[in-house]
């Protein structure tokens, strides 16, 4: 007799059913149940202005849950989306009742949301998600001054990188060129009015010269950067000499976003006319890119690049868990950021760190006498020549503290290498903070994660621990029990 397999197929919309029966291991489940939805909302409602007026917006476990599935996966806008679409369990982390094959929302609300955010919103959810979980830093002692001590920080400073291509003279010249050429072009198109004569051709010839060079003599940059400098100021005035001949209403063809670059245009010339006339190299506020023109080069001096274009970030942790204290675009001394740091951590916790760990550029003067007026503890080197027998306990307590310090180079490289945070993709200064602090937040809730994965391997460790004692005692106890005659011939 032959037997054929009982094979049905089946309708994708008769398995849309109820997403509460997934699995409970699943990592999106696991934040699901264990994230406090309740508090986020409320935190993410303040940052909306449609109270009175204004179309309603989307819940806040929607939005964070999508935030973090594109960081967690390291996925674009776009990519998010239709990964949620096929995954059940990302659903039920947004909080979707049922299996469903439309967009949760369109990709473009991501740059929306990154608007209306900022680092601080991400730092008030990784303070909700140590409150969760038990990592708040318990009070040890109080000082003379009334003030709670306990917890550690571990402070330091890095550059997320943003993804911009590297600055060369040339290249900003040739996009100034190409700017003035195209809103030229823009503007003739709409107004149906004839295009004035410029000088892109020859600017645009000179670059190419340059660039199909396999070697790039300092007389050859030179020389080309005189012609494109000439080019870019003739069609500037070109520019504004035809402008300036149109009626002022005919402007509103050009947007936010083009007056932006065309400022930023006008402000690189000037920059790189000042430096070729002085023969030198570098200048204040150094514009790198006229399409993101916040960026700044920041100096760092690493092994992988003596110079970074991205922004700088100040960053504390505590109990495993990453705040983003600073966030800025030009290059500061980090050092600055201590005592903003004690007062945030006093903000967030109730009281001042127990000790703060920290390297040499952040523990100058200034600093050690701030910590010891804050009755905080910094086991580090004095300053000073070394002192010929240096104390026992001193030396395991700074040595201790410079093994824990490392946390804080730990978590960068995590941040950048796993979470993207050195290839921030935002155009804008303000989306560009919302997309660092949710690279970190990202971060913050794998640490989550791991932390109830813990939590659960310790309880059914313990319950099998405690099965294990009550079974052997329960043997014991078959063992070593007296009989019935015993008993009675004892009684007797």
């Amino acid at each position: 007799m032959k037997y054929y397999s009982q094979y049905r197929s089946y309708d994708l919309f008769e398995l849309q059913e109820s997403l509460s029966g997934l699995s409970k291991s699943n990592r999106w489940v696991k934040l699901a149940d264990n994230l406090p939805w309740g508090k986020i909302e409320r935190e993410y409602n303040k940052r909306l202005r449609n109270a009175h007026n204004g179309a309603g917006n989307k819940p806040a476990r929607m939005v964070v849950g999508a935030l973090t599935v594109k960081h967690v996966e390291g996925l674009s806008d776009e990519k998010t989306i239709q990964a949620i679409q096929k995954n059940p369990y990302m659903q039920y982390l947004l909080g979707l009742p049922k299996f469903t094959e439309k967009p949760v929302f369109v990709p473009e609300l991501f740059v929306l949301v990154r608007k209306r955010l900022d680092h601080d919103f991400f730092n008030q959810l990784t303070l909700m998600l140590s409150e969760a979980d038990g990592s708040h830093p318990k009070k040890a002692n109080t000082d003379e001054d009334g003030n709670g001590h306990g917890g550690t920080m571990k402070v330091d400073a890095t550059c997320c990188d943003a993804e911009v291509r590297y600055p060369t003279d040339s290249n900003l010249l040739e996009d100034g060129s190409r700017l003035t050429d195209r809103l030229l072009d823009k503007f003739c198109a709409r107004h149906k009015a004839r295009k004035p004569q410029t000088r892109r051709v020859e600017a645009r010839r000179a670059f190419i010269s340059l660039v199909k060079k396999k070697r790039k003599g300092k007389k050859l940059v030179d020389r080309v950067k005189l012609v494109q400098l000439r080019c870019l100021q003739a069609d500037l005035l070109t520019f504004l000499d035809f402008l300036g001949e149109q009626s002022s209403n005919l402007l509103s063809c050009f947007n936010r976003h083009d007056c932006k670059c065309l400022k930023a245009a006008f402000r690189m010339y000037g920059q790189q006319k000042k430096m070729f006339d002085e023969n030198v190299r570098r200048c204040a506020d150094r514009i790198i890119s006229i399409y993101q023109p916040h960026l700044r080069p920041i100096v760092r001096g690493k092994a992988k690049a003596k110079v970074e274009f991205g922004a700088k970030a100040g960053a504390s942790i505590v109990n495993g868990y990453t705040y983003v204290d600073h966030l800025s675009w030009s290059a500061y001394n980090e050092s600055s950021d201590l005592a903003a740091q004690l007062e945030l951590y006093k903000e967030r916790f109730g009281m001042l760190p127990q000790e703060v760990q920290a390297d040499k550029l952040c523990l100058g003067k200034a600093n050690r006498k701030l910590i010891k007026e804050s009755h905080v503890d910094c086991f580090n080197r004095p300053l000073g020549r070394p002192p010929k027998e240096e104390n026992d306990d001193h030396a395991k307590d700074k040595k201790r503290a410079v093994g824990e310090r490392n946390e804080v180079e730990v978590t960068f490289g995590t941040s950048k290498r796993v979470y993207r945070a050195n290839d921030i993709r935002a155009r804008l200064d303000n989306t560009a903070d919302t997309w660092i602090g949710a690279c970190f937040f990202a971060k913050n809730v794998m640490k989550f994660l791991r932390g109830l994965l813990c939590l659960t391997f310790a309880e059914l460790a313990l319950g099998a621990f405690k099965k294990r004692i009550t079974g052997t005692a329960d043997y014991l106890m078959g063992i070593f029990a007296p009989s019935q005659g015993c008993l009675a011939k004892i009684n007797y």
